[in-house]
């Protein structure tokens, strides 16, 4: 329950233009360097360091937003539906590895979740006992019919 709620005030928040994302790049409003400071729905662990819209026909269906964790050494991934996808039941895919690696198989694994969902999919993580430190990362997010796919981003 405690993390539903935090992805839904995060949803609400991203949905209004408050949580802004982070670091590493993305589409950024913010400077470079600053981060978010709400607790995410990776962990607490885990800081906001990208945030990419899914857009299919001028429209933003959804967002990738892509977290990490200095304590962890690992990389945690949410596809956000957004705007007119937000609360209805779609497809929804969240995938992340290492660069370099082969895509996890979905839905079964750590670094996949896919199915019907209204809100989003994920969390997922790279895999437990590869540091990420000095390692690209690879996403893609899936909303419906939409699709986009980011490779050697947020590289050590």
């Amino acid at each position: 329950m405690k993390r539903a709620l935090c992805v839904v005030a995060a949803a609400i928040l991203l949905a209004l233009g408050i949580a802004a994302p982070a670091s590493a790049g993305g589409d950024s409003s913010l400077p470079p360097g600053e981060i978010t400071t709400m607790a995410g729905p990776c962990g607490s662990s885990y800081s906001h360091v990208g945030h990419y819209p899914i857009n299919a026909s001028g429209r933003t269906l959804a967002y990738l937003d892509v977290y990490w964790s200095s304590s962890a050494k690992r990389n945690c991934l949410v596809t956000n539906h957004a705007g007119s996808t937000y609360g209805v039941s779609l497809y929804t895919q969240a995938t992340i590895r290492p660069s370099g690696s082969s895509w996890p198989k979905c839905p079964s694994s750590t670094g996949c979740d896919a199915g019907h969902f209204s809100y989003y999919a994920g969390p997922v993580y790279t895999p437990a006992g590869v540091n990420m430190s000095n390692r690209c990362l690879d996403v893609t997010g899936v909303i419906d019919w939409a699709q986009r796919t980011l490779t050697r981003i947020h590289c050590g």
